[in-house]
């Protein structure tokens, strides 16, 4: 299993899906060994048992000498290179490269991270195989940018999930929370998530954000675990709830994980390198994303394909 992720790259998974059928089934049960094949992969999703056929960035960049090489000489151009390959220092977790749509241009997007610190050291990058193009967003504490994105795949690229007025809570006053951010969320008995963090004095972080949930740690519990208590906020429902952090040690850390692969983001709880929580926000996010009436359409999925081959 993958053990880290970072935040801001799950919202592109949903844009994916509606792709999903443009593959054929036969060719799909094919290894993808270039990203032209990668162009028409099989996302993970409700269709396929969220068993994608898209490939990982490092196994397209053994497989690929083009993709290889236009990647490598991206990156060089950017002052960047070394930063992709098997022995490099971003060899640790990865997201599948899968199709989207981008300004109604279609690349191939991924990412790829350091092991154990993904939520500050990672590559999100967009690649169009016919064009020879890469785009790219490095983060190792300042942002490094990988040609020329406009302002669409700068959106892309820098994710569209997390809400700088998430990030912490900003003053307003020390009794209110600050308005329309998941602070001022009620949760068991009406208090607000910015009461339970203790206001402007906030004993609260976020820890990872998807589209539906927010997962908060606060350091300062009010049960006395030394470890704190963990919070996660439905933005659908514009509530919090406390959840089982499954351990008071001292030795106890929370981190961004991920599970199926690294396709979707979790939220894990472990003490002494063994896990004892997890909590797969981001697989919650994508049931919430395809419930209901956005529940996805095999006769819209076949009639986009039949389309696109005309």
């Amino acid at each position: 299993m993958k053990t880290q992720y970072f935040s801001g790259n799950v919202k592109w998974r949903w844009l994916a899906l509606s792709l999903v059928i443009l593959a054929n089934r036969g060719y799909a049960a094919d290894p993808l060994k270039t990203a032209v094949q990668a162009m028409r992969c099989q996302p993970a999703g409700t269709e396929n048992g969220f068993n994608g056929t898209c490939p990982y960035p490092t196994d397209l960049y053994n497989s690929d000498p083009l993709y290889r090489k236009d990647l490598t000489e991206s990156l060089k151009e950017a002052g960047l290179a070394g930063l992709v390959g098997e022995n490099s220092t971003l060899a640790g977790p990865e997201s599948p490269l899968e199709p989207v749509s981008v300004a109604g241009k279609t690349w191939l997007q991924g990412s790829v991270c350091e092991t154990g610190n993904c939520g500050n050291h990672y590559f999100n990058f967009l690649y169009a195989p016919a064009e020879h193009l890469v785009r790219g967003y490095y983060y190792d504490g300042k942002g490094h940018w990988v040609g020329k994105p406009d302002a669409e795949e700068v959106k892309v690229l820098r994710g569209s999930e997390t809400d700088t007025q998430d990030v912490q809570p900003a003053a307003v006053s020390p009794n209110a929370p600050p308005p329309d951010t998941i602070w001022a969320f009620p949760g068991e008995g009406g208090k607000t998530l910015w009461e339970a963090c203790g206001g402007q004095s906030s004993s609260c972080s976020i820890i990872a954000n998807t589209k539906y949930y927010v997962a908060v740690l606060n350091h300062k519990s009010v049960r006395g675990c030394a470890f704190g208590d963990f919070y996660i906020a439905a933005r659908d429902t514009t509530s919090w709830q406390q959840y089982d952090t499954g351990t008071c040690s001292p030795d106890a850390y929370i981190q961004k994980g991920t599970i199926s692969r690294g396709q979707y983001l979790s939220v894990d709880i472990s003490v002494n390198g063994v896990l004892v929580k997890q909590y797969p926000i981001g697989y919650w996010s994508m049931q919430k994303e395809f419930s209901g009436s956005n529940r996805p359409s095999w006769d819209k999925a076949k009639a986009n394909a039949k389309k696109s081959q005309q």
